[in-house]
């Protein structure tokens, strides 16, 4: 069973990799999709409240797992910023491999949690990726009222935000792209 100390070693495998190809300074692309992964990790965290209703709110309605997938976007965002197509392939490779199985462990736990309730979640919402043809994304308010009855759940909540520490994305985008930027810097000095 694939556990948190797996994503802590990804996140290893990510960051020796990146001290290998990091050899240009990040460029604007690859930054703004990073920042769009943190952004969306802020966001989700604003609707995240775990408890007896599955969240259904805000990225919730687009997709099952928007924190898993504000990582990855951060990740492949570095990984563009930099333009090392090898990691760019390397992480969405593992990513795929190791938090497909994440996933359906959560999903497992979740079904005895919620119940029909997230039986219709599930069918509602795509898992990772958003549906880009009909039908359109997100999922309708009465279908996401049908899961979650609680109309508060469909708002933001600066203080669930802070609660979930959704600063940490912010915090962990400046931290990528001042490493790659450090460990380009130093590679130049070579």
């Amino acid at each position: 069973m694939i556990r948190g100390k797996t994503r802590i070693g990804l996140a290893w495998i990510f960051a020796f990799l990146l001290v290998f190809t990091a050899k240009r300074y990040p460029e604007w692309p690859g930054i703004l999709l990073c920042f769009a992964g943190a952004t969306l990790r802020f966001w989700a965290s604003g609707y995240l409240r775990k408890d007896k209703r599955p969240a259904v709110g805000g990225p919730y309605s687009f997709v099952r797992n928007p924190l898993y997938l504000g990582t990855y976007l951060m990740a492949l965002g570095t990984a563009l910023a930099i333009q090392s197509w090898l990691l760019l392939a390397t992480i969405t490779i593992l990513f795929a491999a190791i938090y497909h199985y994440i996933i359906l462990d959560e999903e497992t736990k979740l079904d005895a949690i919620f119940g029909a309730p997230y039986e219709l979640y599930k069918k509602a919402v795509p898992r990772f990726f958003p549906r880009f043809c009909p039908p359109f994304w997100p999922a309708r308010r009465a279908t996401l009222l049908e899961i979650n009855p609680e109309p508060a759940h469909l708002r933001f909540s600066w203080e669930l935000a802070m609660k979930n520490k959704a600063y940490e994305a912010y915090i962990s985008f400046a931290g990528l792209i001042g490493l790659v930027t450090l460990i380009a810097f130093l590679w130049k000095r070579l």
